[in-house]
């Protein structure tokens, strides 16, 4: 079955999804910090009432939602587009017709590190090469959390409930969506990862030896990934598993640094059993 794969972004952007401000750590304006809070709120409460990207769904997202952070120097509009590319339009699809919001915010903008070199959205700061012995850095990761995460997890919890929401990601947002095991309340139905890992000194293998707990998580990864190796994703998946988290691993033949329908349509199921039970 031939492997459909994000198209490459020099295409129109598809118009934008749910879009959620984020704190910016370089040249934000006054008026969007004053005003994010009323922003966000603003916006989360319409998709939760059925509006979302100015027309109302078919069914209403009332049981749930599935929060999508991006990979690195990407924003909304490119992730929405790549979505919509990869699975033909049947991931949102699928989530709207089970009252699921899918919520994609907007990372912090961040001076990031040669080879890279210039300012990106980023969910937390990179100092250098992927390894799993580089260090993570929590202190960022902690703050994005408590500027863009908490917000939203905030007013979730006040509408359809945490154990309703899903969080994950694809590449640094799979790895920010990892730490969510860390940093989000326990409560919530579950996490996944598309091209992601956790390094070595992750804080989030201290709590959960020290007996944390957390919600089970799906893992997939394509095994000729060229820029997150499947090997690493895979030992975050015997760790995780080790330690006595429900995990699922879903590894891809043939599949690079990308998102496959394949996964989408995984994720998707699993999300929805997750929510919807």
């Amino acid at each position: 079955k031939p492997l459909r794969v994000k198209p490459a972004r020099t295409e129109t952007p598809f118009p934008g999804s749910l879009r959620i401000f984020s704190n910016p750590s370089l040249g934000c304006a006054g008026a969007m910090v004053d005003g994010f809070r009323w922003l966000l709120s603003s916006l989360i409460s319409t998709a939760l009432l059925g509006q979302v990207n100015g027309r109302r769904l078919a069914q209403p997202p009332n049981r749930g939602a599935l929060i999508f952070l991006y990979g690195m120097s990407a924003n909304h509009i490119e992730m929405e587009r790549e979505l919509l590319w990869v699975s033909n339009g049947q991931f949102r699809r699928s989530l709207e017709e089970q009252g699921i919001a899918l919520i994609i915010p907007e990372a912090p903008m961040r001076q990031l590190p040669p080879p890279w070199g210039n300012i990106a959205p980023a969910w937390f700061d990179l100092t250098g090469p992927l390894s799993m012995r580089a260090h993570e850095q929590t202190a960022s990761a902690r703050q994005t959390f408590n500027d863009v995460m908490a917000p939203i997890l905030s007013i979730l919890s006040s509408t359809v409930g945490l154990e309703k929401v899903v969080i994950g990601g694809f590449s640094i947002g799979a790895e920010f969506a990892l730490q969510m095991l860390n940093l989000a309340p326990s409560e919530i139905a579950g996490i996944f990862a598309l091209s992601g890992y956790l390094k070595d000194d992750s804080q989030v293998w201290d709590a959960l030896m020290a007996g944390v707990k957390a919600p089970p998580v799906w893992m997939g990864h394509g095994r000729n990934d060229e820029i997150v190796p499947f090997d690493f994703g895979f030992d975050t998946y015997q760790r995780l598993t080790s330690l006595g988290l429900t995990t699922n691993w879903y590894p891809v033949e043939g599949l690079p640094h990308n998102i496959s329908s394949d996964e989408l349509s995984a994720v998707t199921k699993w999300t929805i059993d997750r929510i919807v039970r």
